[in-house]
């Protein structure tokens, strides 16, 4: 951790005198029972069982595979023979505080240098932590289980506000936004006021995008890849560029509501995914794994068809027309888009929809934003709490 300067009042010990990292015992297949037991691997829970080796709480830690990753079971558990666990303390430490401590001494860079690599306890057991007194110690950890809590509130929000608008899009694109009864069509059940078409029907152009090559040089044009076209929007952190010349570029420049479609993929069920352009970023191209469509003017809105395809059955619909290529990934070429069926709401009742489902986005959004900044605090606490650079004694009465 480099040159700290503790509270005078803190301690300054090697790992090895205060814990004992026990080796994980493996778990035979004749015992392997469904149950309240979490097993735990290297790399958190694996399964679920009956017998526990541990009588408390206590602290697991990867010793093969996630080398170094720290884990803390709340209830009796069985780490497996790929961890070492610690439930008991050699000196006065509170094991949550101590869990924090073990977080943040980077044990995955004690990898051993042998055939199978792994971590020797004898060498993290050499590792400097800082104890202040107990009190401390449980108002310091206290202070920052309350913000990993209020991070994993906002993460159950989050998935629940993303199952809910996935239940509303199946909902949506069934019975639409004016309760009016449905019919049977090839794509299942739709508003009777709804068509299907294919979506040739409705669209300008197809198109494949460039086959240059592509580099971090910021001075070139922004190039769109399959890395850019994630859940249904287009991701510019990882942009790549190029050079095109005058031609190329006014043949695969990208105009606002252009539709991109993955064709591309070793996941099949990756395949037809797509994005609205939405002008970010302002100049942009797309690449050859990429296929543009263009929609006509006042038939269908392209965040209509882009959230269509996030359903089960728009995503299906695409995904089984795929063909397989020699190098083991899945494909599909512009016919097979053209092919695609696609309902066809009223103008007004697609903006409504999109409407809907695009507040939701703006929830997940938000919440997505403030579970990164919960993390940022988590983590800056983290350093400053466990080095005593902010002082917690005016809480320890309260929490201890």
């Amino acid at each position: 951790m480099g040159e700290i300067q503790l509270p005078s009042h803190w301690k300054v010990v090697k790992l090895g005198d205060v814990c004992e990292f026990i080796y994980g015992k493996t778990l035979p297949k004749s015992q392997r029972e469904s149950g309240s037991i979490p097993v735990y691997g290297s790399n958190g829970i694996i399964d679920w069982h009956n017998q526990a080796i541990t009588s408390s709480k206590t602290i697991v830690i990867g010793r093969k595979g996630s080398i170094g990753k720290v884990n803390f079971s709340l209830i009796p558990c069985y780490p497996i023979d790929t961890t070492y666990y610690i439930d008991d303390v050699k000196q006065p430490c509170d094991l949550y505080y101590l869990y924090y401590s073990l977080s943040i001494l980077n044990l995955s860079a004690l990898n051993s240098s042998l055939a199978i690599p792994g971590l020797n306890r004898n060498d993290a057991y050499a590792k400097i932590i800082y104890l202040p007194p107990v009190p401390e110690q449980k108002t310091i950890a206290h202070t920052l289980r309350t913000i990993q809590k209020a991070k994993e509130t906002r993460q159950r929000e989050l998935e629940l506000e993303r199952e809910r608008k996935a239940a509303l899009m199946q909902y949506l694109f069934t019975h639409g936004t004016r309760k009016e009864p449905r019919k049977q069509t090839d794509i299942g059940e739709i508003p009777e006021s709804w068509e299907v078409v294919t979506l040739d029907k409705v669209c300008e152009f197809l198109q494949y995008g460039t086959s240059k090559l592509c580099d971090s040089d910021t001075s070139g044009i922004p190039v769109l890849r399959i890395p850019n076209v994630i859940g249904g929007e287009i991701n510019i952190s990882d942009l790549k560029f190029t050079k095109p010349d005058k031609k190329e570029f006014k043949k695969l420049f990208l105009e606002v509501g252009d539709l991109l479609f993955v064709r591309t993929n070793g996941r099949k069920e990756y395949l037809g995914r797509c994005a609205v352009f939405c002008r970010n970023p302002p100049q942009a191209m797309f690449a050859s794994y990429l296929i543009r469509v263009r929609l006509k003017p006042h038939t269908l809105l392209p965040e209509f068809v882009q959230f269509y395809t996030m359903t089960h059955r728009g995503k299906s619909y695409l995904s089984g027309r795929a063909s397989n290529a020699a190098d083991g990934k899945f494909n599909i070429n512009t016919q097979t888009i053209k092919s695609v069926l696609v309902p066809v709401a009223p103008l007004n009742e697609q903006h409504e929809l999109i409407g809907t489902l695009q507040a939701c986005d703006r929830k997940i959004q938000a919440l997505e934003k403030e579970i990164a900044l919960t993390d940022e605090l988590f983590h800056a606490m983290l350093e400053q709490l466990m080095t005593g650079k902010i002082s917690t004694q005016p809480l320890t009465e309260t929490y201890v």
